[in-house]
């Protein structure tokens, strides 16, 4: 899951590029009142999606970088909070890489500090985009904006290094970053100055920093485990979709786990298997209706039906209308 925070913002600009934001929200299955709280949640593959169809759909290959521009780290509230109040640069990024699940689950963070230079790197993990390359792109700029924030509007990064492939034109990305920017690397990276990393933060509140931090930390203590189990559990029973809803046991089997184990273990992270199966059917007949190839007894077969009429019936369900007439009304935006 990621924080809807982290999607502030991108209703207006979607609707500020000339287009329709609710004809990409409703493709994959959500609501712009799903933004109005802050404090809530959405998938983090999601999210990913949203940004890869914002590009699609507004004709601008850049999307996730102009958005990530113009995102204020503000809006994602405490931890943004925490990172400007650090004494330091380097306690303000050892401060993103820990608290960096409360906010995107999707996330890993790590800092390291070499001889020559320091890496601020950041991956996605777990989603079924291939290159996720608009949600890197948002992620380092907001990065970017972060530490201006900390030290300055001027400062600009020694390099900027990116996971996915380089897109044809790359003089926005330059220009953003204020710096050489370079694609195919293992991870997405801020290149950093070690020096720099041990710059004081000019408007850290040392009180504030405190209170915040403790805060953060009986947060970070409530979470639930670590939920790459629920993400390897649902991918795989994506892959099984096709020979029918998989039973425990299979995809059990699958982790090199027993049954019992799994079931007990996806408890602890408050998810029933069964319920789970439901929603990545509802999610994949979602991605399945958004392409006009796909028929309905095609998307049956994919979704692990026998018959249409047992989608139509589970659709229905999930959303109130047939899969006809959800796709009649897509289509219409």
């Amino acid at each position: 899951m990621i924080s809807v925070a982290a999607a502030t913002g991108f209703v207006e600009a979607v609707e500020k590029a000339g287009r329709d934001p609710d004809r990409i929200l409703e493709s994959r299955g959500l609501d712009r009142k799903v933004f109005a709280d802050p404090h809530g949640f959405i998938p983090a593959q999601d999210f990913a999606d949203l940004l890869e169809d914002a590009a699609r759909l507004t004709g601008d290959d850049c999307f996730g970088l102009h958005f990530g521009e113009q995102f204020h780290p503000k809006d994602i509230g405490p931890l943004a909070y925490v990172i400007l109040n650090s004494p330091t640069v380097a306690v303000g990024i050892e401060n993103v890489a820990r608290y960096q699940r409360m906010h995107n689950e999707a996330a890993r963070v790590s800092f390291t500090i070499g001889q020559k230079w320091a890496y601020l790197r950041h991956q996605l993990v777990n989603l079924s985009v291939e290159s996720p390359r608009q949600h890197n792109e948002y992620s380092m700029a907001v990065a970017l904006g972060t530490i201006r924030l900390m030290v300055g509007s001027g400062w600009s990064p020694v390099e900027v290094q990116f996971q996915h492939p380089a897109p044809p034109e790359t003089s926005e990305h330059e220009r953003v970053f204020s710096a050489p920017v370079s694609f195919d690397h293992d991870a997405n990276a801020l290149v950093l100055e070690p020096e720099f990393c041990e710059r004081q933060v000019p408007a850290a509140d040392a009180r504030l920093y405190r209170i915040l931090k403790e805060n953060l930390d009986q947060a970070l203590d409530e979470l639930p485990p670590d939920n790459d189990l629920v993400a390897s559990v649902r991918k795989l029973i994506a892959h099984s979709l096709g020979q029918g809803a998989p039973p425990l046991a299979q995809v059990a089997r699958a982790l090199a786990i027993g049954p019992r184990t799994l079931q007990r273990r996806l408890k602890e992270c408050g998810v029933d298997f069964h319920a789970l199966v439901d929603d990545t059917r509802h999610r994949c007949s979602l991605r399945y209706l958004a392409d006009p190839k796909n028929t309905l007894t095609e998307i049956a077969y994919l979704l692990g039906y026998s018959e249409v009429s047992a989608f139509n019936r589970a659709f229905r369900r999930w959303v109130g209308s047939t899969p006809t007439e959800y796709r009649r009304t897509v289509t219409r935006r």
